[in-house]
């Protein structure tokens, strides 16, 4: 019964701990611009934090602009928990290029926050704007549409398109319509390969040849692949530039994003957790399955039913070190997760079987099946197969 109460415990501080569901922490990030040019001289700061309680590891890659970037160089470091990496100037000093125009991926061990500015140095004083690192399972991906507001082309400004593709490409429509609606200049199509970066001025003729307007709104839609897609609206005079970020899409046309599960047994809702979804990647996966059907003591007899020869009423935390095609799961994913022992717990090992397929784009339903070993004397109930628990999802954004 201790443990029982003790599992409960634990069970409402594991709730809690679960992140808050934000754009910008993720495993895989694209930041969708970045450049040095020496005259004028322009230079791009990266930053990488990891908000978690383990060490990550990071690795950045350098996404060339006009190319696709199935190999790209990258760098390599680890993050402490709470720790930031600051990367002054990081096109010269980490990848060693004196100019470059691109954009960056940033893949970690875990949940990491990504951000940049570009920026030039004049008199001593500094100008340039900001992009956030966009999570892949953010990006806007086929049959997804998003917007960006903002953007003038003229004698006072000027308005640029930036997107960066992701790993499978990308093929995104783009036009910019007035504050009534109405489209100015062309409608073009960009084909973008694997983790290609884009950047053009919207007025130029080959591009959408806007000419001269006040005020507009840039319409993005993707019919194939991902992307990272907005606009930059740049001083004239100044050459200050304003970055004007795109929509959050709606997640109509596809699976791709954060979902939220529970888990249950005969009981009832026995916890859960969340995991994200980026082109047919399951990128993360964490729960935890607090059990009540196997080995359980029944109070009135004292002796254990459904299954086992001992209590084991124990919060079992889980989560796959590698990521896993969506079509894996549809089939039965299997991992392994070991349980270390500790005071009054013998620890031993549970293989797991997650089974589920999408209903529609935002949910999904399937089983977690577990087979328990290693498990000795009190814990010895946690041997041998756990009833099949269900399993349930919906997409959170």
């Amino acid at each position: 019964m201790y443990r029982k109460v003790l599992a409960l415990l634990v069970l409402g501080m594991t709730i809690g701990a679960i992140p808050a569901l934000a754009l910008s922490p993720g495993q895989d990030v694209l930041v969708p611009a970045a450049a040095r040019i020496v005259d004028p001289s322009w230079v791009t700061d990266l930053y990488v934090m990891n908000p978690g309680n383990a060490t990550v590891s990071v690795e950045v890659f350098w996404l060339v602009r006009g190319q696709a970037n199935p190999n790209p160089t990258s760098i390599t470091f680890n993050l402490l928990p709470g720790q930031t990496e600051i990367l002054d100037d990081v096109i010269f000093n980490n990848f060693m290029l004196s100019e470059g125009e691109g954009a960056f991926r940033v893949v970690a061990s875990g949940a990491v926050v990504v951000n940049s500015r570009i920026y030039a140095v004049e008199d001593a004083k500094t100008y340039g704007q900001g992009f956030e690192g966009v999570p892949t399972w953010a990006a806007t991906a086929a049959g997804e549409s998003s917007s960006a507001v903002g953007l003038s082309d003229g004698s006072a400004f000027r308005s640029n398109v930036y997107a960066v593709a992701g790993p499978t490409g990308a093929t995104v429509q783009l036009e910019v319509v007035d504050p009534s609606g109405t489209r100015i200049g062309n409608t073009i199509n960009l084909a973008l390969g694997t983790y290609q970066p884009y950047l053009r001025r919207v007025s130029d003729p080959d591009v959408m040849n806007t000419g001269t307007f006040a005020n507009g709104s840039l319409r993005i839609t993707v019919s194939a692949g991902s992307a990272v897609v907005g606009a930059s609206k740049v001083d004239n005079t100044s050459g200050d530039p304003t970055t004007l970020e795109s929509t959050a899409s709606g997640g109509g046309g596809s699976p791709d994003g954060t979902y939220q599960f529970s888990v249950w047994d005969s009981y009832g809702p026995a916890t859960g957790g969340y995991l994200v979804m980026a082109s047919d990647v399951v990128d993360y996966f964490e729960g935890a399955y607090l059990n009540f059907d196997k080995g359980v003591i029944d109070p009135e007899t004292g002796e254990p039913i459904n299954g086992g020869t001992s209590e084991c009423t124990t919060l079992f935390p889980f989560w796959p070190d590698a990521p896993a095609d969506v079509a894996e799961f549809a089939t039965g994913f299997q991992f392994s997760f070991n349980y270390p022992g500790d005071v009054g717990f013998s620890g031993g090992d549970i293989q797991y079987t997650v089974t589920f397929t999408m209903n529609g784009s935002s949910a999904f339903s399937g089983t977690i099946d577990a087979v328990g070993s290693n498990f000795s004397g009190l814990d010895a109930g946690c041997n041998g197969a756990f009833p099949t628990m269900d399993l349930f999802g919906g997409k959170s954004n």
